[in-house]
This record gives structure tokens, C-alpha cells and sequence, in this order.
């Protein structure tokens, strides 16, 4: 019987769901796999408690401590961030130990350089916990669907964003009730940028479409939309119409080049993603012989992700009581050719909601700036308040999305405008 020993490096959520499903789940995982796993060294820059370290292992405050540890065979990375987590992997991979991390936004900016590393040193990255947490959407592409031309990647992939969404309309409160409860729950940190922001959702869809279609692609190359400026308001009145809001992430594979984007969309209730609720994910996999494929699952908390780590740690603990480490080779990474983006993706509908100065010639102003920028109204809705405020919603035929972007920067800059433009893509 083999021995494998773990290192955690930041326990917080993810690092102590790790740790106690190793601890609890020990003899399941022997039976199953052959192998034991074992944490033997925990650290954590803000110290730990006695009690809340792991049964047998030691804590250590320097995470360079740990990488050169003896008793630790492969490393988990679970301190989240981009620089000192960067260093800590690119340290492991150097002292010759495989790597375990959920840090999506690590391996969206850096993973050529990690891949690359790994690969000279013939060590696995286990990652499959960076993206939709408890799905295995990372195998799904990278194994199951890889015979297969794959033509587009949607879908909802942070269930922060979507447990706040769901909770709004579900309930009827405001956004930052929602999110303070989001956090109270531990879903979302306490400062929810990355979430609320859409980053973490870019950061997701900027590895599943390198994967998916085989080039490298860089962030600052995703339009990127998030929910913080969506109120109960809004929500409302995407009920009257039949619609609700999601935040989606959507790459799709065309002639033209990639059209891709993080940003909110307006859905029929119908839709299966409108049935996703709280911080569940579902992405869609579109493929020319296997069709469109839906995964789902919770995208949100400790114990969803921590399962996913250990699976990692599992399947590279094998490979190493067998003497049989390797690097994923991995397409999208290291030396695949550049991703081109389209920028003028295909025309869409859209959906805008304004709040306004209840002032004359508002309308006439607005149809006369959308017919400078050869945008057609399809409907429009005011809705007076007390305050002297009203309530503009318009839809407009399907126009491409830098087009409207650029009409929605020129309507904000109005001088009757209150609140900015919430801009919702229509399904």
C-alpha cells in the first residue's frame, strides 16, 4: 500500500474542505484507488489554531517551508490570488512536486508559463476544481469530447453571481442583501469584485475556450460585463417579459473568428437556464458529432471544490505510487497557435433599462441617437415614479455588440441620465 502526503498551502474554504474530506473519506479512498492520501504539513500565513490542524500534521507559517518539506509529495495550492500563488506553484513544480490548485485566475493569466514548467519537468497540474467547481467540465473537454470539433462553450460558471440573482428574484430583496448573505454563507469573499465583476467567470471561460478550440487566448481580450449594477428593479421588469437574468459566459467558434463575452443576458423563464438556481452552474458544450451537451452542478463553496481537489490529488497519487507521473498535455496552452477574436460579432437583440430625469423630449432624444448609431427600437416602455425619475425599457432589432456598447457609452453621457444603462443580451 502506497502513501501519498499532501501539503496545503492556504486554508481557508477550499484548503480545509480538502483536508477534512481526506481525513473523513481516508478508507474510501485506499479501497477505491490503492492508495492513502495524507496531509502532512498545513500553512497558513495568519497562523492556525491547534485543534483545527489536521490529525498528524504539522502547521508551518512559509509557504517556502512547506515546498521544500521532505514529508510532502505533492502540493495544493488553495491561497487564491495571482502573485504569491504564482510563486508558490512555479516553486513546487521547480523542487520536482505535482501541483493541485482551483485558482482559475492563476492559470488564466499565467498557465503558459505553469504548463510550460510542468511539462519540462514531466509533472502533472491537477485543475479540474478552476472552473464550475464540482462538474468536470476540465476532463469533459480535455477527454471525453476530445474527438470531437467543438463549436461553442455557454453558460452560467460562478455560482456567487447566480446564488445572488436567484435570491433577488426568488425573494424580492436588493442586491446587496443578496450579497451579504452570499457572504455570511461563505459563497462569496469579502470583497466580491472578482464575482459581482464577471472576472471570475472570464477567467473560467478564458481556460474552457482555450481548451475547447486550441489556441491561446488572453484575457484582456474578453468583453467582460458584470451584475453589480443590476437592482430588484431591473429584475422585476425582466419578469414582466417573461425573462429573467443570468450571467453568462459564451465563446462560440465561428467563421469569422471567436465571438466571445462575459456579461448578463436576458432568458425566456422557459429556458434551462433560467431553472438554474442558486450557486449552481450549467454549462452547454456544442460539438459537430456530439451535439450540444448541458453539465450542471454546484459551482460555489468549500466542500463542492474540495471534492473536486482531492480527485485531482487521487488520480496524480496513483500515477505516482506507480512511478508514472506525466504532464497534461493540454490544448490551448504552451505552444498552440493565437485564438483570432472576431470583432464584429453576429448581430443580437438587447434589452436596455434607464433611469431618467422625468423631463420632455427624453424620448425623442434617445430614438434619435440610437438612429445615428443605425440601431432600430423594436419596443419601448416608460414607467413614471414618484421621485421624478421614470423608467425607460428598451429592446432594438439585432445589432452587434460593439455597436451597442458604443450607443450605451453615448447614452450615459446624457444629461438626463440618473443611473447607468443596464444592458442585458437577449437569448
Amino acid at each position: 500500500m502506497k502513501t501519498v502526503r499532501i501539503g496545503i498551502v492556504g486554508f481557508g474554504a477550499v484548503g480545509r474542505a480538502t483536508a477534512e474530506i481526506i481525513c473523513q473519506h481516508a478508507a474510501l479512498i485506499e479501497r477505491r484507488s490503492g492508495v492513502r492520501l495524507d496531509v502532512t504539513v498545513v500553512c497558513r500565513r495568519s497562523g492556525l489554531k491547534p485543534q483545527d490542524t489536521p490529525n498528524g500534521a504539522r502547521f508551518v507559517s512559509n509557504w517556502k517551508e512547506l515546498v521544500q518539506a521532505r514529508d510532502v509529495d505533492v502540493l495544493v495550492e488553495a491561497m487564491g490570488g495571482i502573485d504569491e500563488a504564482l510563486q508558490v506553484v512555479r516553486a513546487a513544480l521547480e523542487a520536482g512536486k505535482p501541483v493541485v490548485t482551483a485558482n482559475k485566475n492563476l492559470l488564466a493569466e499565467h498557465g503558459d508559463e505553469l504548463f510550460g514548467l510542468a511539462g519540462c519537468r514531466k509533472l502533472p497540474i491537477g485543475f479540474e476544481a478552476s472552473v464550475a467547481s464540482s462538474i468536470p467540465i476540465v476532463r469533459v473537454i480535455h477527454e471525453s469530447a476530445a474527438g470531437d470539433q467543438l463549436h461553442a462553450v455557454h453558460g452560467i460558471m460562478n455560482g456567487t453571481a447566480n446564488y445572488i440573482l436567484t435570491e433577488m428574484e426568488r425573494r424580492g430583496i436588493d442586491f446587496d442583501d443578496a450579497l451579504d448573505e452570499a457572504q455570511k454563507a461563505g459563497y462569496a469573499e469579502s470583497d466580491p469584485s472578482l464575482d459581482i465583476d464577471g472576472i471570475d467567470s472570464r477567467d473560467k471561460l478564458c481556460i474552457l475556450a482555450r481548451m475547447a478550440f486550441g489556441g491561446r487566448l488572453h484575457i484582456s481580450r474578453i468583453p467582460t460585463c458584470g451584475i453589480r449594477l443590476i437592482r430588484l428593479a431591473d429584475i422585476r421588469s425582466v419578469n414582466r417579459h417573461d425573462g429573467t437574468i443570468r450571467l453568462i459566459g459564451s465563446a462560440e467558434n465561428t467563421d469569422a473568428g471567436l465571438e466571445v463575452s462575459v456579461r448578463p443576458w436576458m432568458i425566456s423563464r422557459h429556458s434551462l437556464l433560467a431553472r438554474v438556481q442558486g450557486v449552481n452552474n450549467a454549462i452547454f458544450v456544442t460539438g459537430s458529432k456530439i451535439g450540444t451537451q448541458m453539465f450542471y452542478g454546484q459551482g460555489a463553496g468549500g466542500n463542492a471544490t474540495g471534492a473536486v481537489v482531492v480527485s485531482d490529488l487521487i488520480e496524480i497519487a496513483c500515477d505516482l505510487a506507480a512511478g508514472q507521473l506525466r504532464p497534461k498535455r493540454l490544448s490551448g496552452f504552451m505552444d498552440s497557435p493565437e485564438l483570432e477574436v472576431c470583432h464584429a460579432p453576429r448581430p443580437v437583440r438587447w434589452y436596455l433599462h434607464l433611469t431618467v430625469k422625468d423631463q420632455r423630449g427624453t424620448v425623442a432624444r434617445l430614438a434619435e441617437l440610437m438612429a445615428g448609431h443605425d440601431i432600430h427600437i423594436a419596443s419601448l416602455e416608460q414607467e413614471c415614479h414618484k421621485n421624478s425619475r421614470s423608467s425607460l425599457v428598451i429592446t432594438v432589432e439585432p445589432v452587434s455588440e460593439p455597436v451597442i456598447s458604443q450607443a450605451v457609452d453615448a447614452i450615459n453621457g446624457l444629461d438626463f441620465m440618473v443611473e447607468p444603462v443596464l444592458l442585458l443580451r437577449m437569448e
